[in-house]
C-alpha cells in the first residue's frame, strides 16, 4: 500500500471507527525478549498499557480493543474530530492538566492539585495555547504521538541508549461498518493466538478480550450487555455509534476462532473467519461494497481491495 498522508486517511469530519498498527523499529522486539542482549522485556508492555489507558480518558477517542505485543501493538479506537469544539475552555484546560500533570516532589504530593489549578489558570488566560490544546487533544496523530513518546523515552534511558524506539509512521485503517468494526476487535483480540503465544484469549494479559474476562469475574451479568468501550474520552459523540454486539456473543466468537479451522465451521461461523483474515491485509478502509464506494468517492480514491463480506 502506497504512503499516503494522514490527513487523508483519517476522515477530519466523521466520527469513525479505526484500526492502528505501530511497530518496533526494525521489527525489534524491544517489549519482549531480546535475542542479542537475553535479556526480556515483558515489562515494557505494561509501560504501554498503563499509558494508553491514561490518555484515551482525555483525547477524543474511545477505546475498543487493543493487544500488545513484543515488537508491536494494535488498537481499534472510535475517533470523533469535532467532539475537542464542544469543550469549554475549562473542560479543555482540565483534561490538559489531568492528561500532562506538572512534576511534583514525591515528598509533597500535595502540591499536585495546587500546580495543576496554577497550570489551569495560566492556560485559560492564554486563547493562543489553549486552541492549541484543543487541537492537540482532538487530533488521533497526537494521541499516538503522546502514547509513544513516554514509553520510548523510558525504554532508552532503561537502555542506556538514544534513538528511535517506534517506528514514526503509524498504521491506520478506517472501519466503515460494524462487521468491519467486529471484525478488526476480533483480529486484534486473536493476535497471540494467531502468533502461537498462546492457545486461547485467556493466556496473554495484554489484550482487550483479557482484560474483559478479568471483569466479568465481579460482574458476571455484564456477559449480556452490549460491549461498551474500555475506556472513553468522547462525553457526548455527534452520532450514535454502532450497536455492537453482547459481550457473551463477542467472546464465544472469539473462543471459536481460536481453536477452530474453517472446515468445522459453520456457515455463519466462517463468514466471521473470514471477515477477521481479511484484517490480515492491510488496506485503507475496510466494510462492505457500497461503504467502500462511497468512502473511495469521498476521498477521491478508485478501490483496489474486496469488500469485508
Amino acid at each position: 500500500m502506497a504512503t499516503t498522508p494522514r490527513s487523508q486517511l483519517v476522515d477530519s469530519e466523521l466520527p469513525m471507527h479505526y484500526h492502528l498498527i505501530s511497530r518496533c523499529v526494525r521489527r525489534a522486539w524491544l517489549c519482549g525478549y531480546d535475542k542479542n542482549s537475553r535479556k526480556k522485556y515483558d515489562h515494557r508492555k505494561g509501560w504501554l498499557e498503563d499509558r494508553l489507558f491514561h490518555l484515551a480518558r482525555y483525547f477524543a477517542i474511545d477505546l475498543d480493543a487493543y493487544a500488545i505485543m513484543s515488537n508491536h501493538f494494535h488498537l481499534v479506537v472510535y475517533y470523533d474530530p469535532l467532539a475537542c469544539h464542544k469543550w469549554d475552555a475549562t473542560e479543555v484546560a482540565r483534561r490538559w492538566t489531568e492528561a500532562f500533570p506538572p512534576r511534583v516532589s514525591p515528598d509533597y504530593p500535595q502540591d499536585l492539585e495546587a500546580l495543576q489549578a496554577l497550570r489551569r489558570e495560566e492556560i485559560l488566560k492564554n486563547p493562543r495555547r489553549l486552541e492549541q490544546i484543543r487541537l492537540t487533544l482532538g487530533s488521533l496523530s497526537d494521541f499516538m504521538k503522546h502514547l509513544k513518546q513516554p514509553v520510548a523515552w523510558r525504554a532508552n534511558r532503561e537502555d542506556k541508549c538514544t534513538g528511535h524506539f517506534f517506528e514514526g509512521r503509524f498504521y491506520s485503517g478506517a472501519l466503515l461498518s460494524e462487521q468491519a468494526v467486529l471484525a478488526a476487535m476480533a483480529y486484534v483480540d486473536l493476535n497471540p493466538v494467531r502468533a502461537k503465544i498462546c492457545e486461547a484469549i485467556d493466556g496473554y494479559a495484554h489484550t482487550s478480550a483479557y482484560r474483559r474476562l478479568q471483569h466479568l469475574e465481579n460482574s458476571p451479568e455484564r456477559l449480556q450487555e452490549l460491549m461498551r468501550p474500555l475506556v472513553s474520552g468522547i462525553s457526548n459523540p455527534l452520532e450514535p455509534k454502532p450497536q455492537l454486539m453482547i459481550l457473551e456473543d463477542y467472546i464465544r466468537h472469539l473462543r471459536i476462532l481460536s481453536r477452530f479451522s474453517e472446515s468445522h465451521m459453520t456457515d455463519a461461523e466462517a463468514i466471521w473467519f473470514n471477515r477477521v483474515a481479511s484484517l490480515s491485509k492491510r488496506q485503507r478502509a475496510y466494510g462492505l461494497l457500497g461503504e467502500l464506494q462511497d468512502w473511495v468517492a469521498r476521498h477521491g480514491w478508485r478501490r483496489t481491495g474486496n469488500a469485508l463480506a
